[in-house]
């Protein structure tokens, strides 16, 4: 944390440790320049504590897995998503901006053979040869689809996504609730909500639990990084 960052940014900074490659990634998912150049990021990430040496090794990693690739202009060096890593980024942005609940037809319940090859690697699993699959999602003739009830139990809840993520959830919409919508400190309290929420909306779990659960921690922290996204949408680097 740097001691330059406003109460809001501090706050979001200390729900979960940040690592400086993972928040790179998220800068360029969100980017809508198809370059930023080493001083633009430097300016992003300095007043979330990254420290310009930090910076240098995240990208060298970066592009190392070929998430990034650079070309140098003049003194400037200019860095882009390599195609691997754009594609990537692309697929991930139809859930980290998703509006809606994925899956609109809903989930069930599947009970397969736990000892035979019915088990399809199913989105949530619950239990042995138990998992919740999209309702969209063709069953094999030995599997059994149950009822849902209506009466989530906590351990169940528990399986979607685990307590200390809806902790993380509960949190985040707190501070997401209390951006005023302006101010010097708006990029930075996007950029971190959209770090903090992609992890959340990559899980195949967070969707079964808004589906579910629709006033749930999940969903109302959907809500309210949503409203974070509108309300600087033109602070996109």
């Amino acid at each position: 944390m740097t001691d330059a960052a406003s109460p809001l940014v501090a706050r979001l900074l200390a729900l979960e440790p940040v690592k400086t490659w993972s928040l790179i990634a998220t800068v360029f998912g969100d980017a809508e320049a198809a370059q930023l150049s080493g001083k633009a990021l430097k300016a992003l990430l300095e007043p979330l504590g990254v420290k310009p040496e930090a910076m240098r090794v995240a990208l060298h990693r970066l592009k190392k897995d070929g998430w990034l690739v650079s070309e140098k202009q003049g003194r400037e060096v200019l860095y882009q998503l390599s195609e691997h890593g754009l594609q990537e980024t692309v697929e991930a942005r139809k859930d980290v901006y998703r509006r809606d609940a994925k899956y609109a037809d809903g989930w069930v319940l599947a009970l397969f053979d736990p000892d035979g090859s019915d088990d399809m690697g199913s989105l949530v699993r619950i239990d042995r040869g138990l998992s919740l699959v999209p309702s969209s999602t063709p069953l094999p003739p030995s599997a059994m689809a149950l009822t849902i009830n209506d009466d989530i139990p906590s351990w169940f809840e528990d399986r979607l996504v685990p307590a200390h993520v809806r902790q993380l959830a509960r949190e985040l919409t707190a501070a997401a609730t209390a951006f005023s919508g302006n101010g010097e400190e708006a990029v930075q309290v996007r950029l971190m909500c959209l770090h903090l929420w992609r992890k959340m909306a990559l899980r195949a779990g967070t969707w079964a639990h808004i589906a579910l659960l629709p006033e749930g921690a999940m969903a109302q922290c959907q809500r309210a990084v949503l409203d974070v996204f509108d309300a600087t949408a033109a602070m996109r680097p």
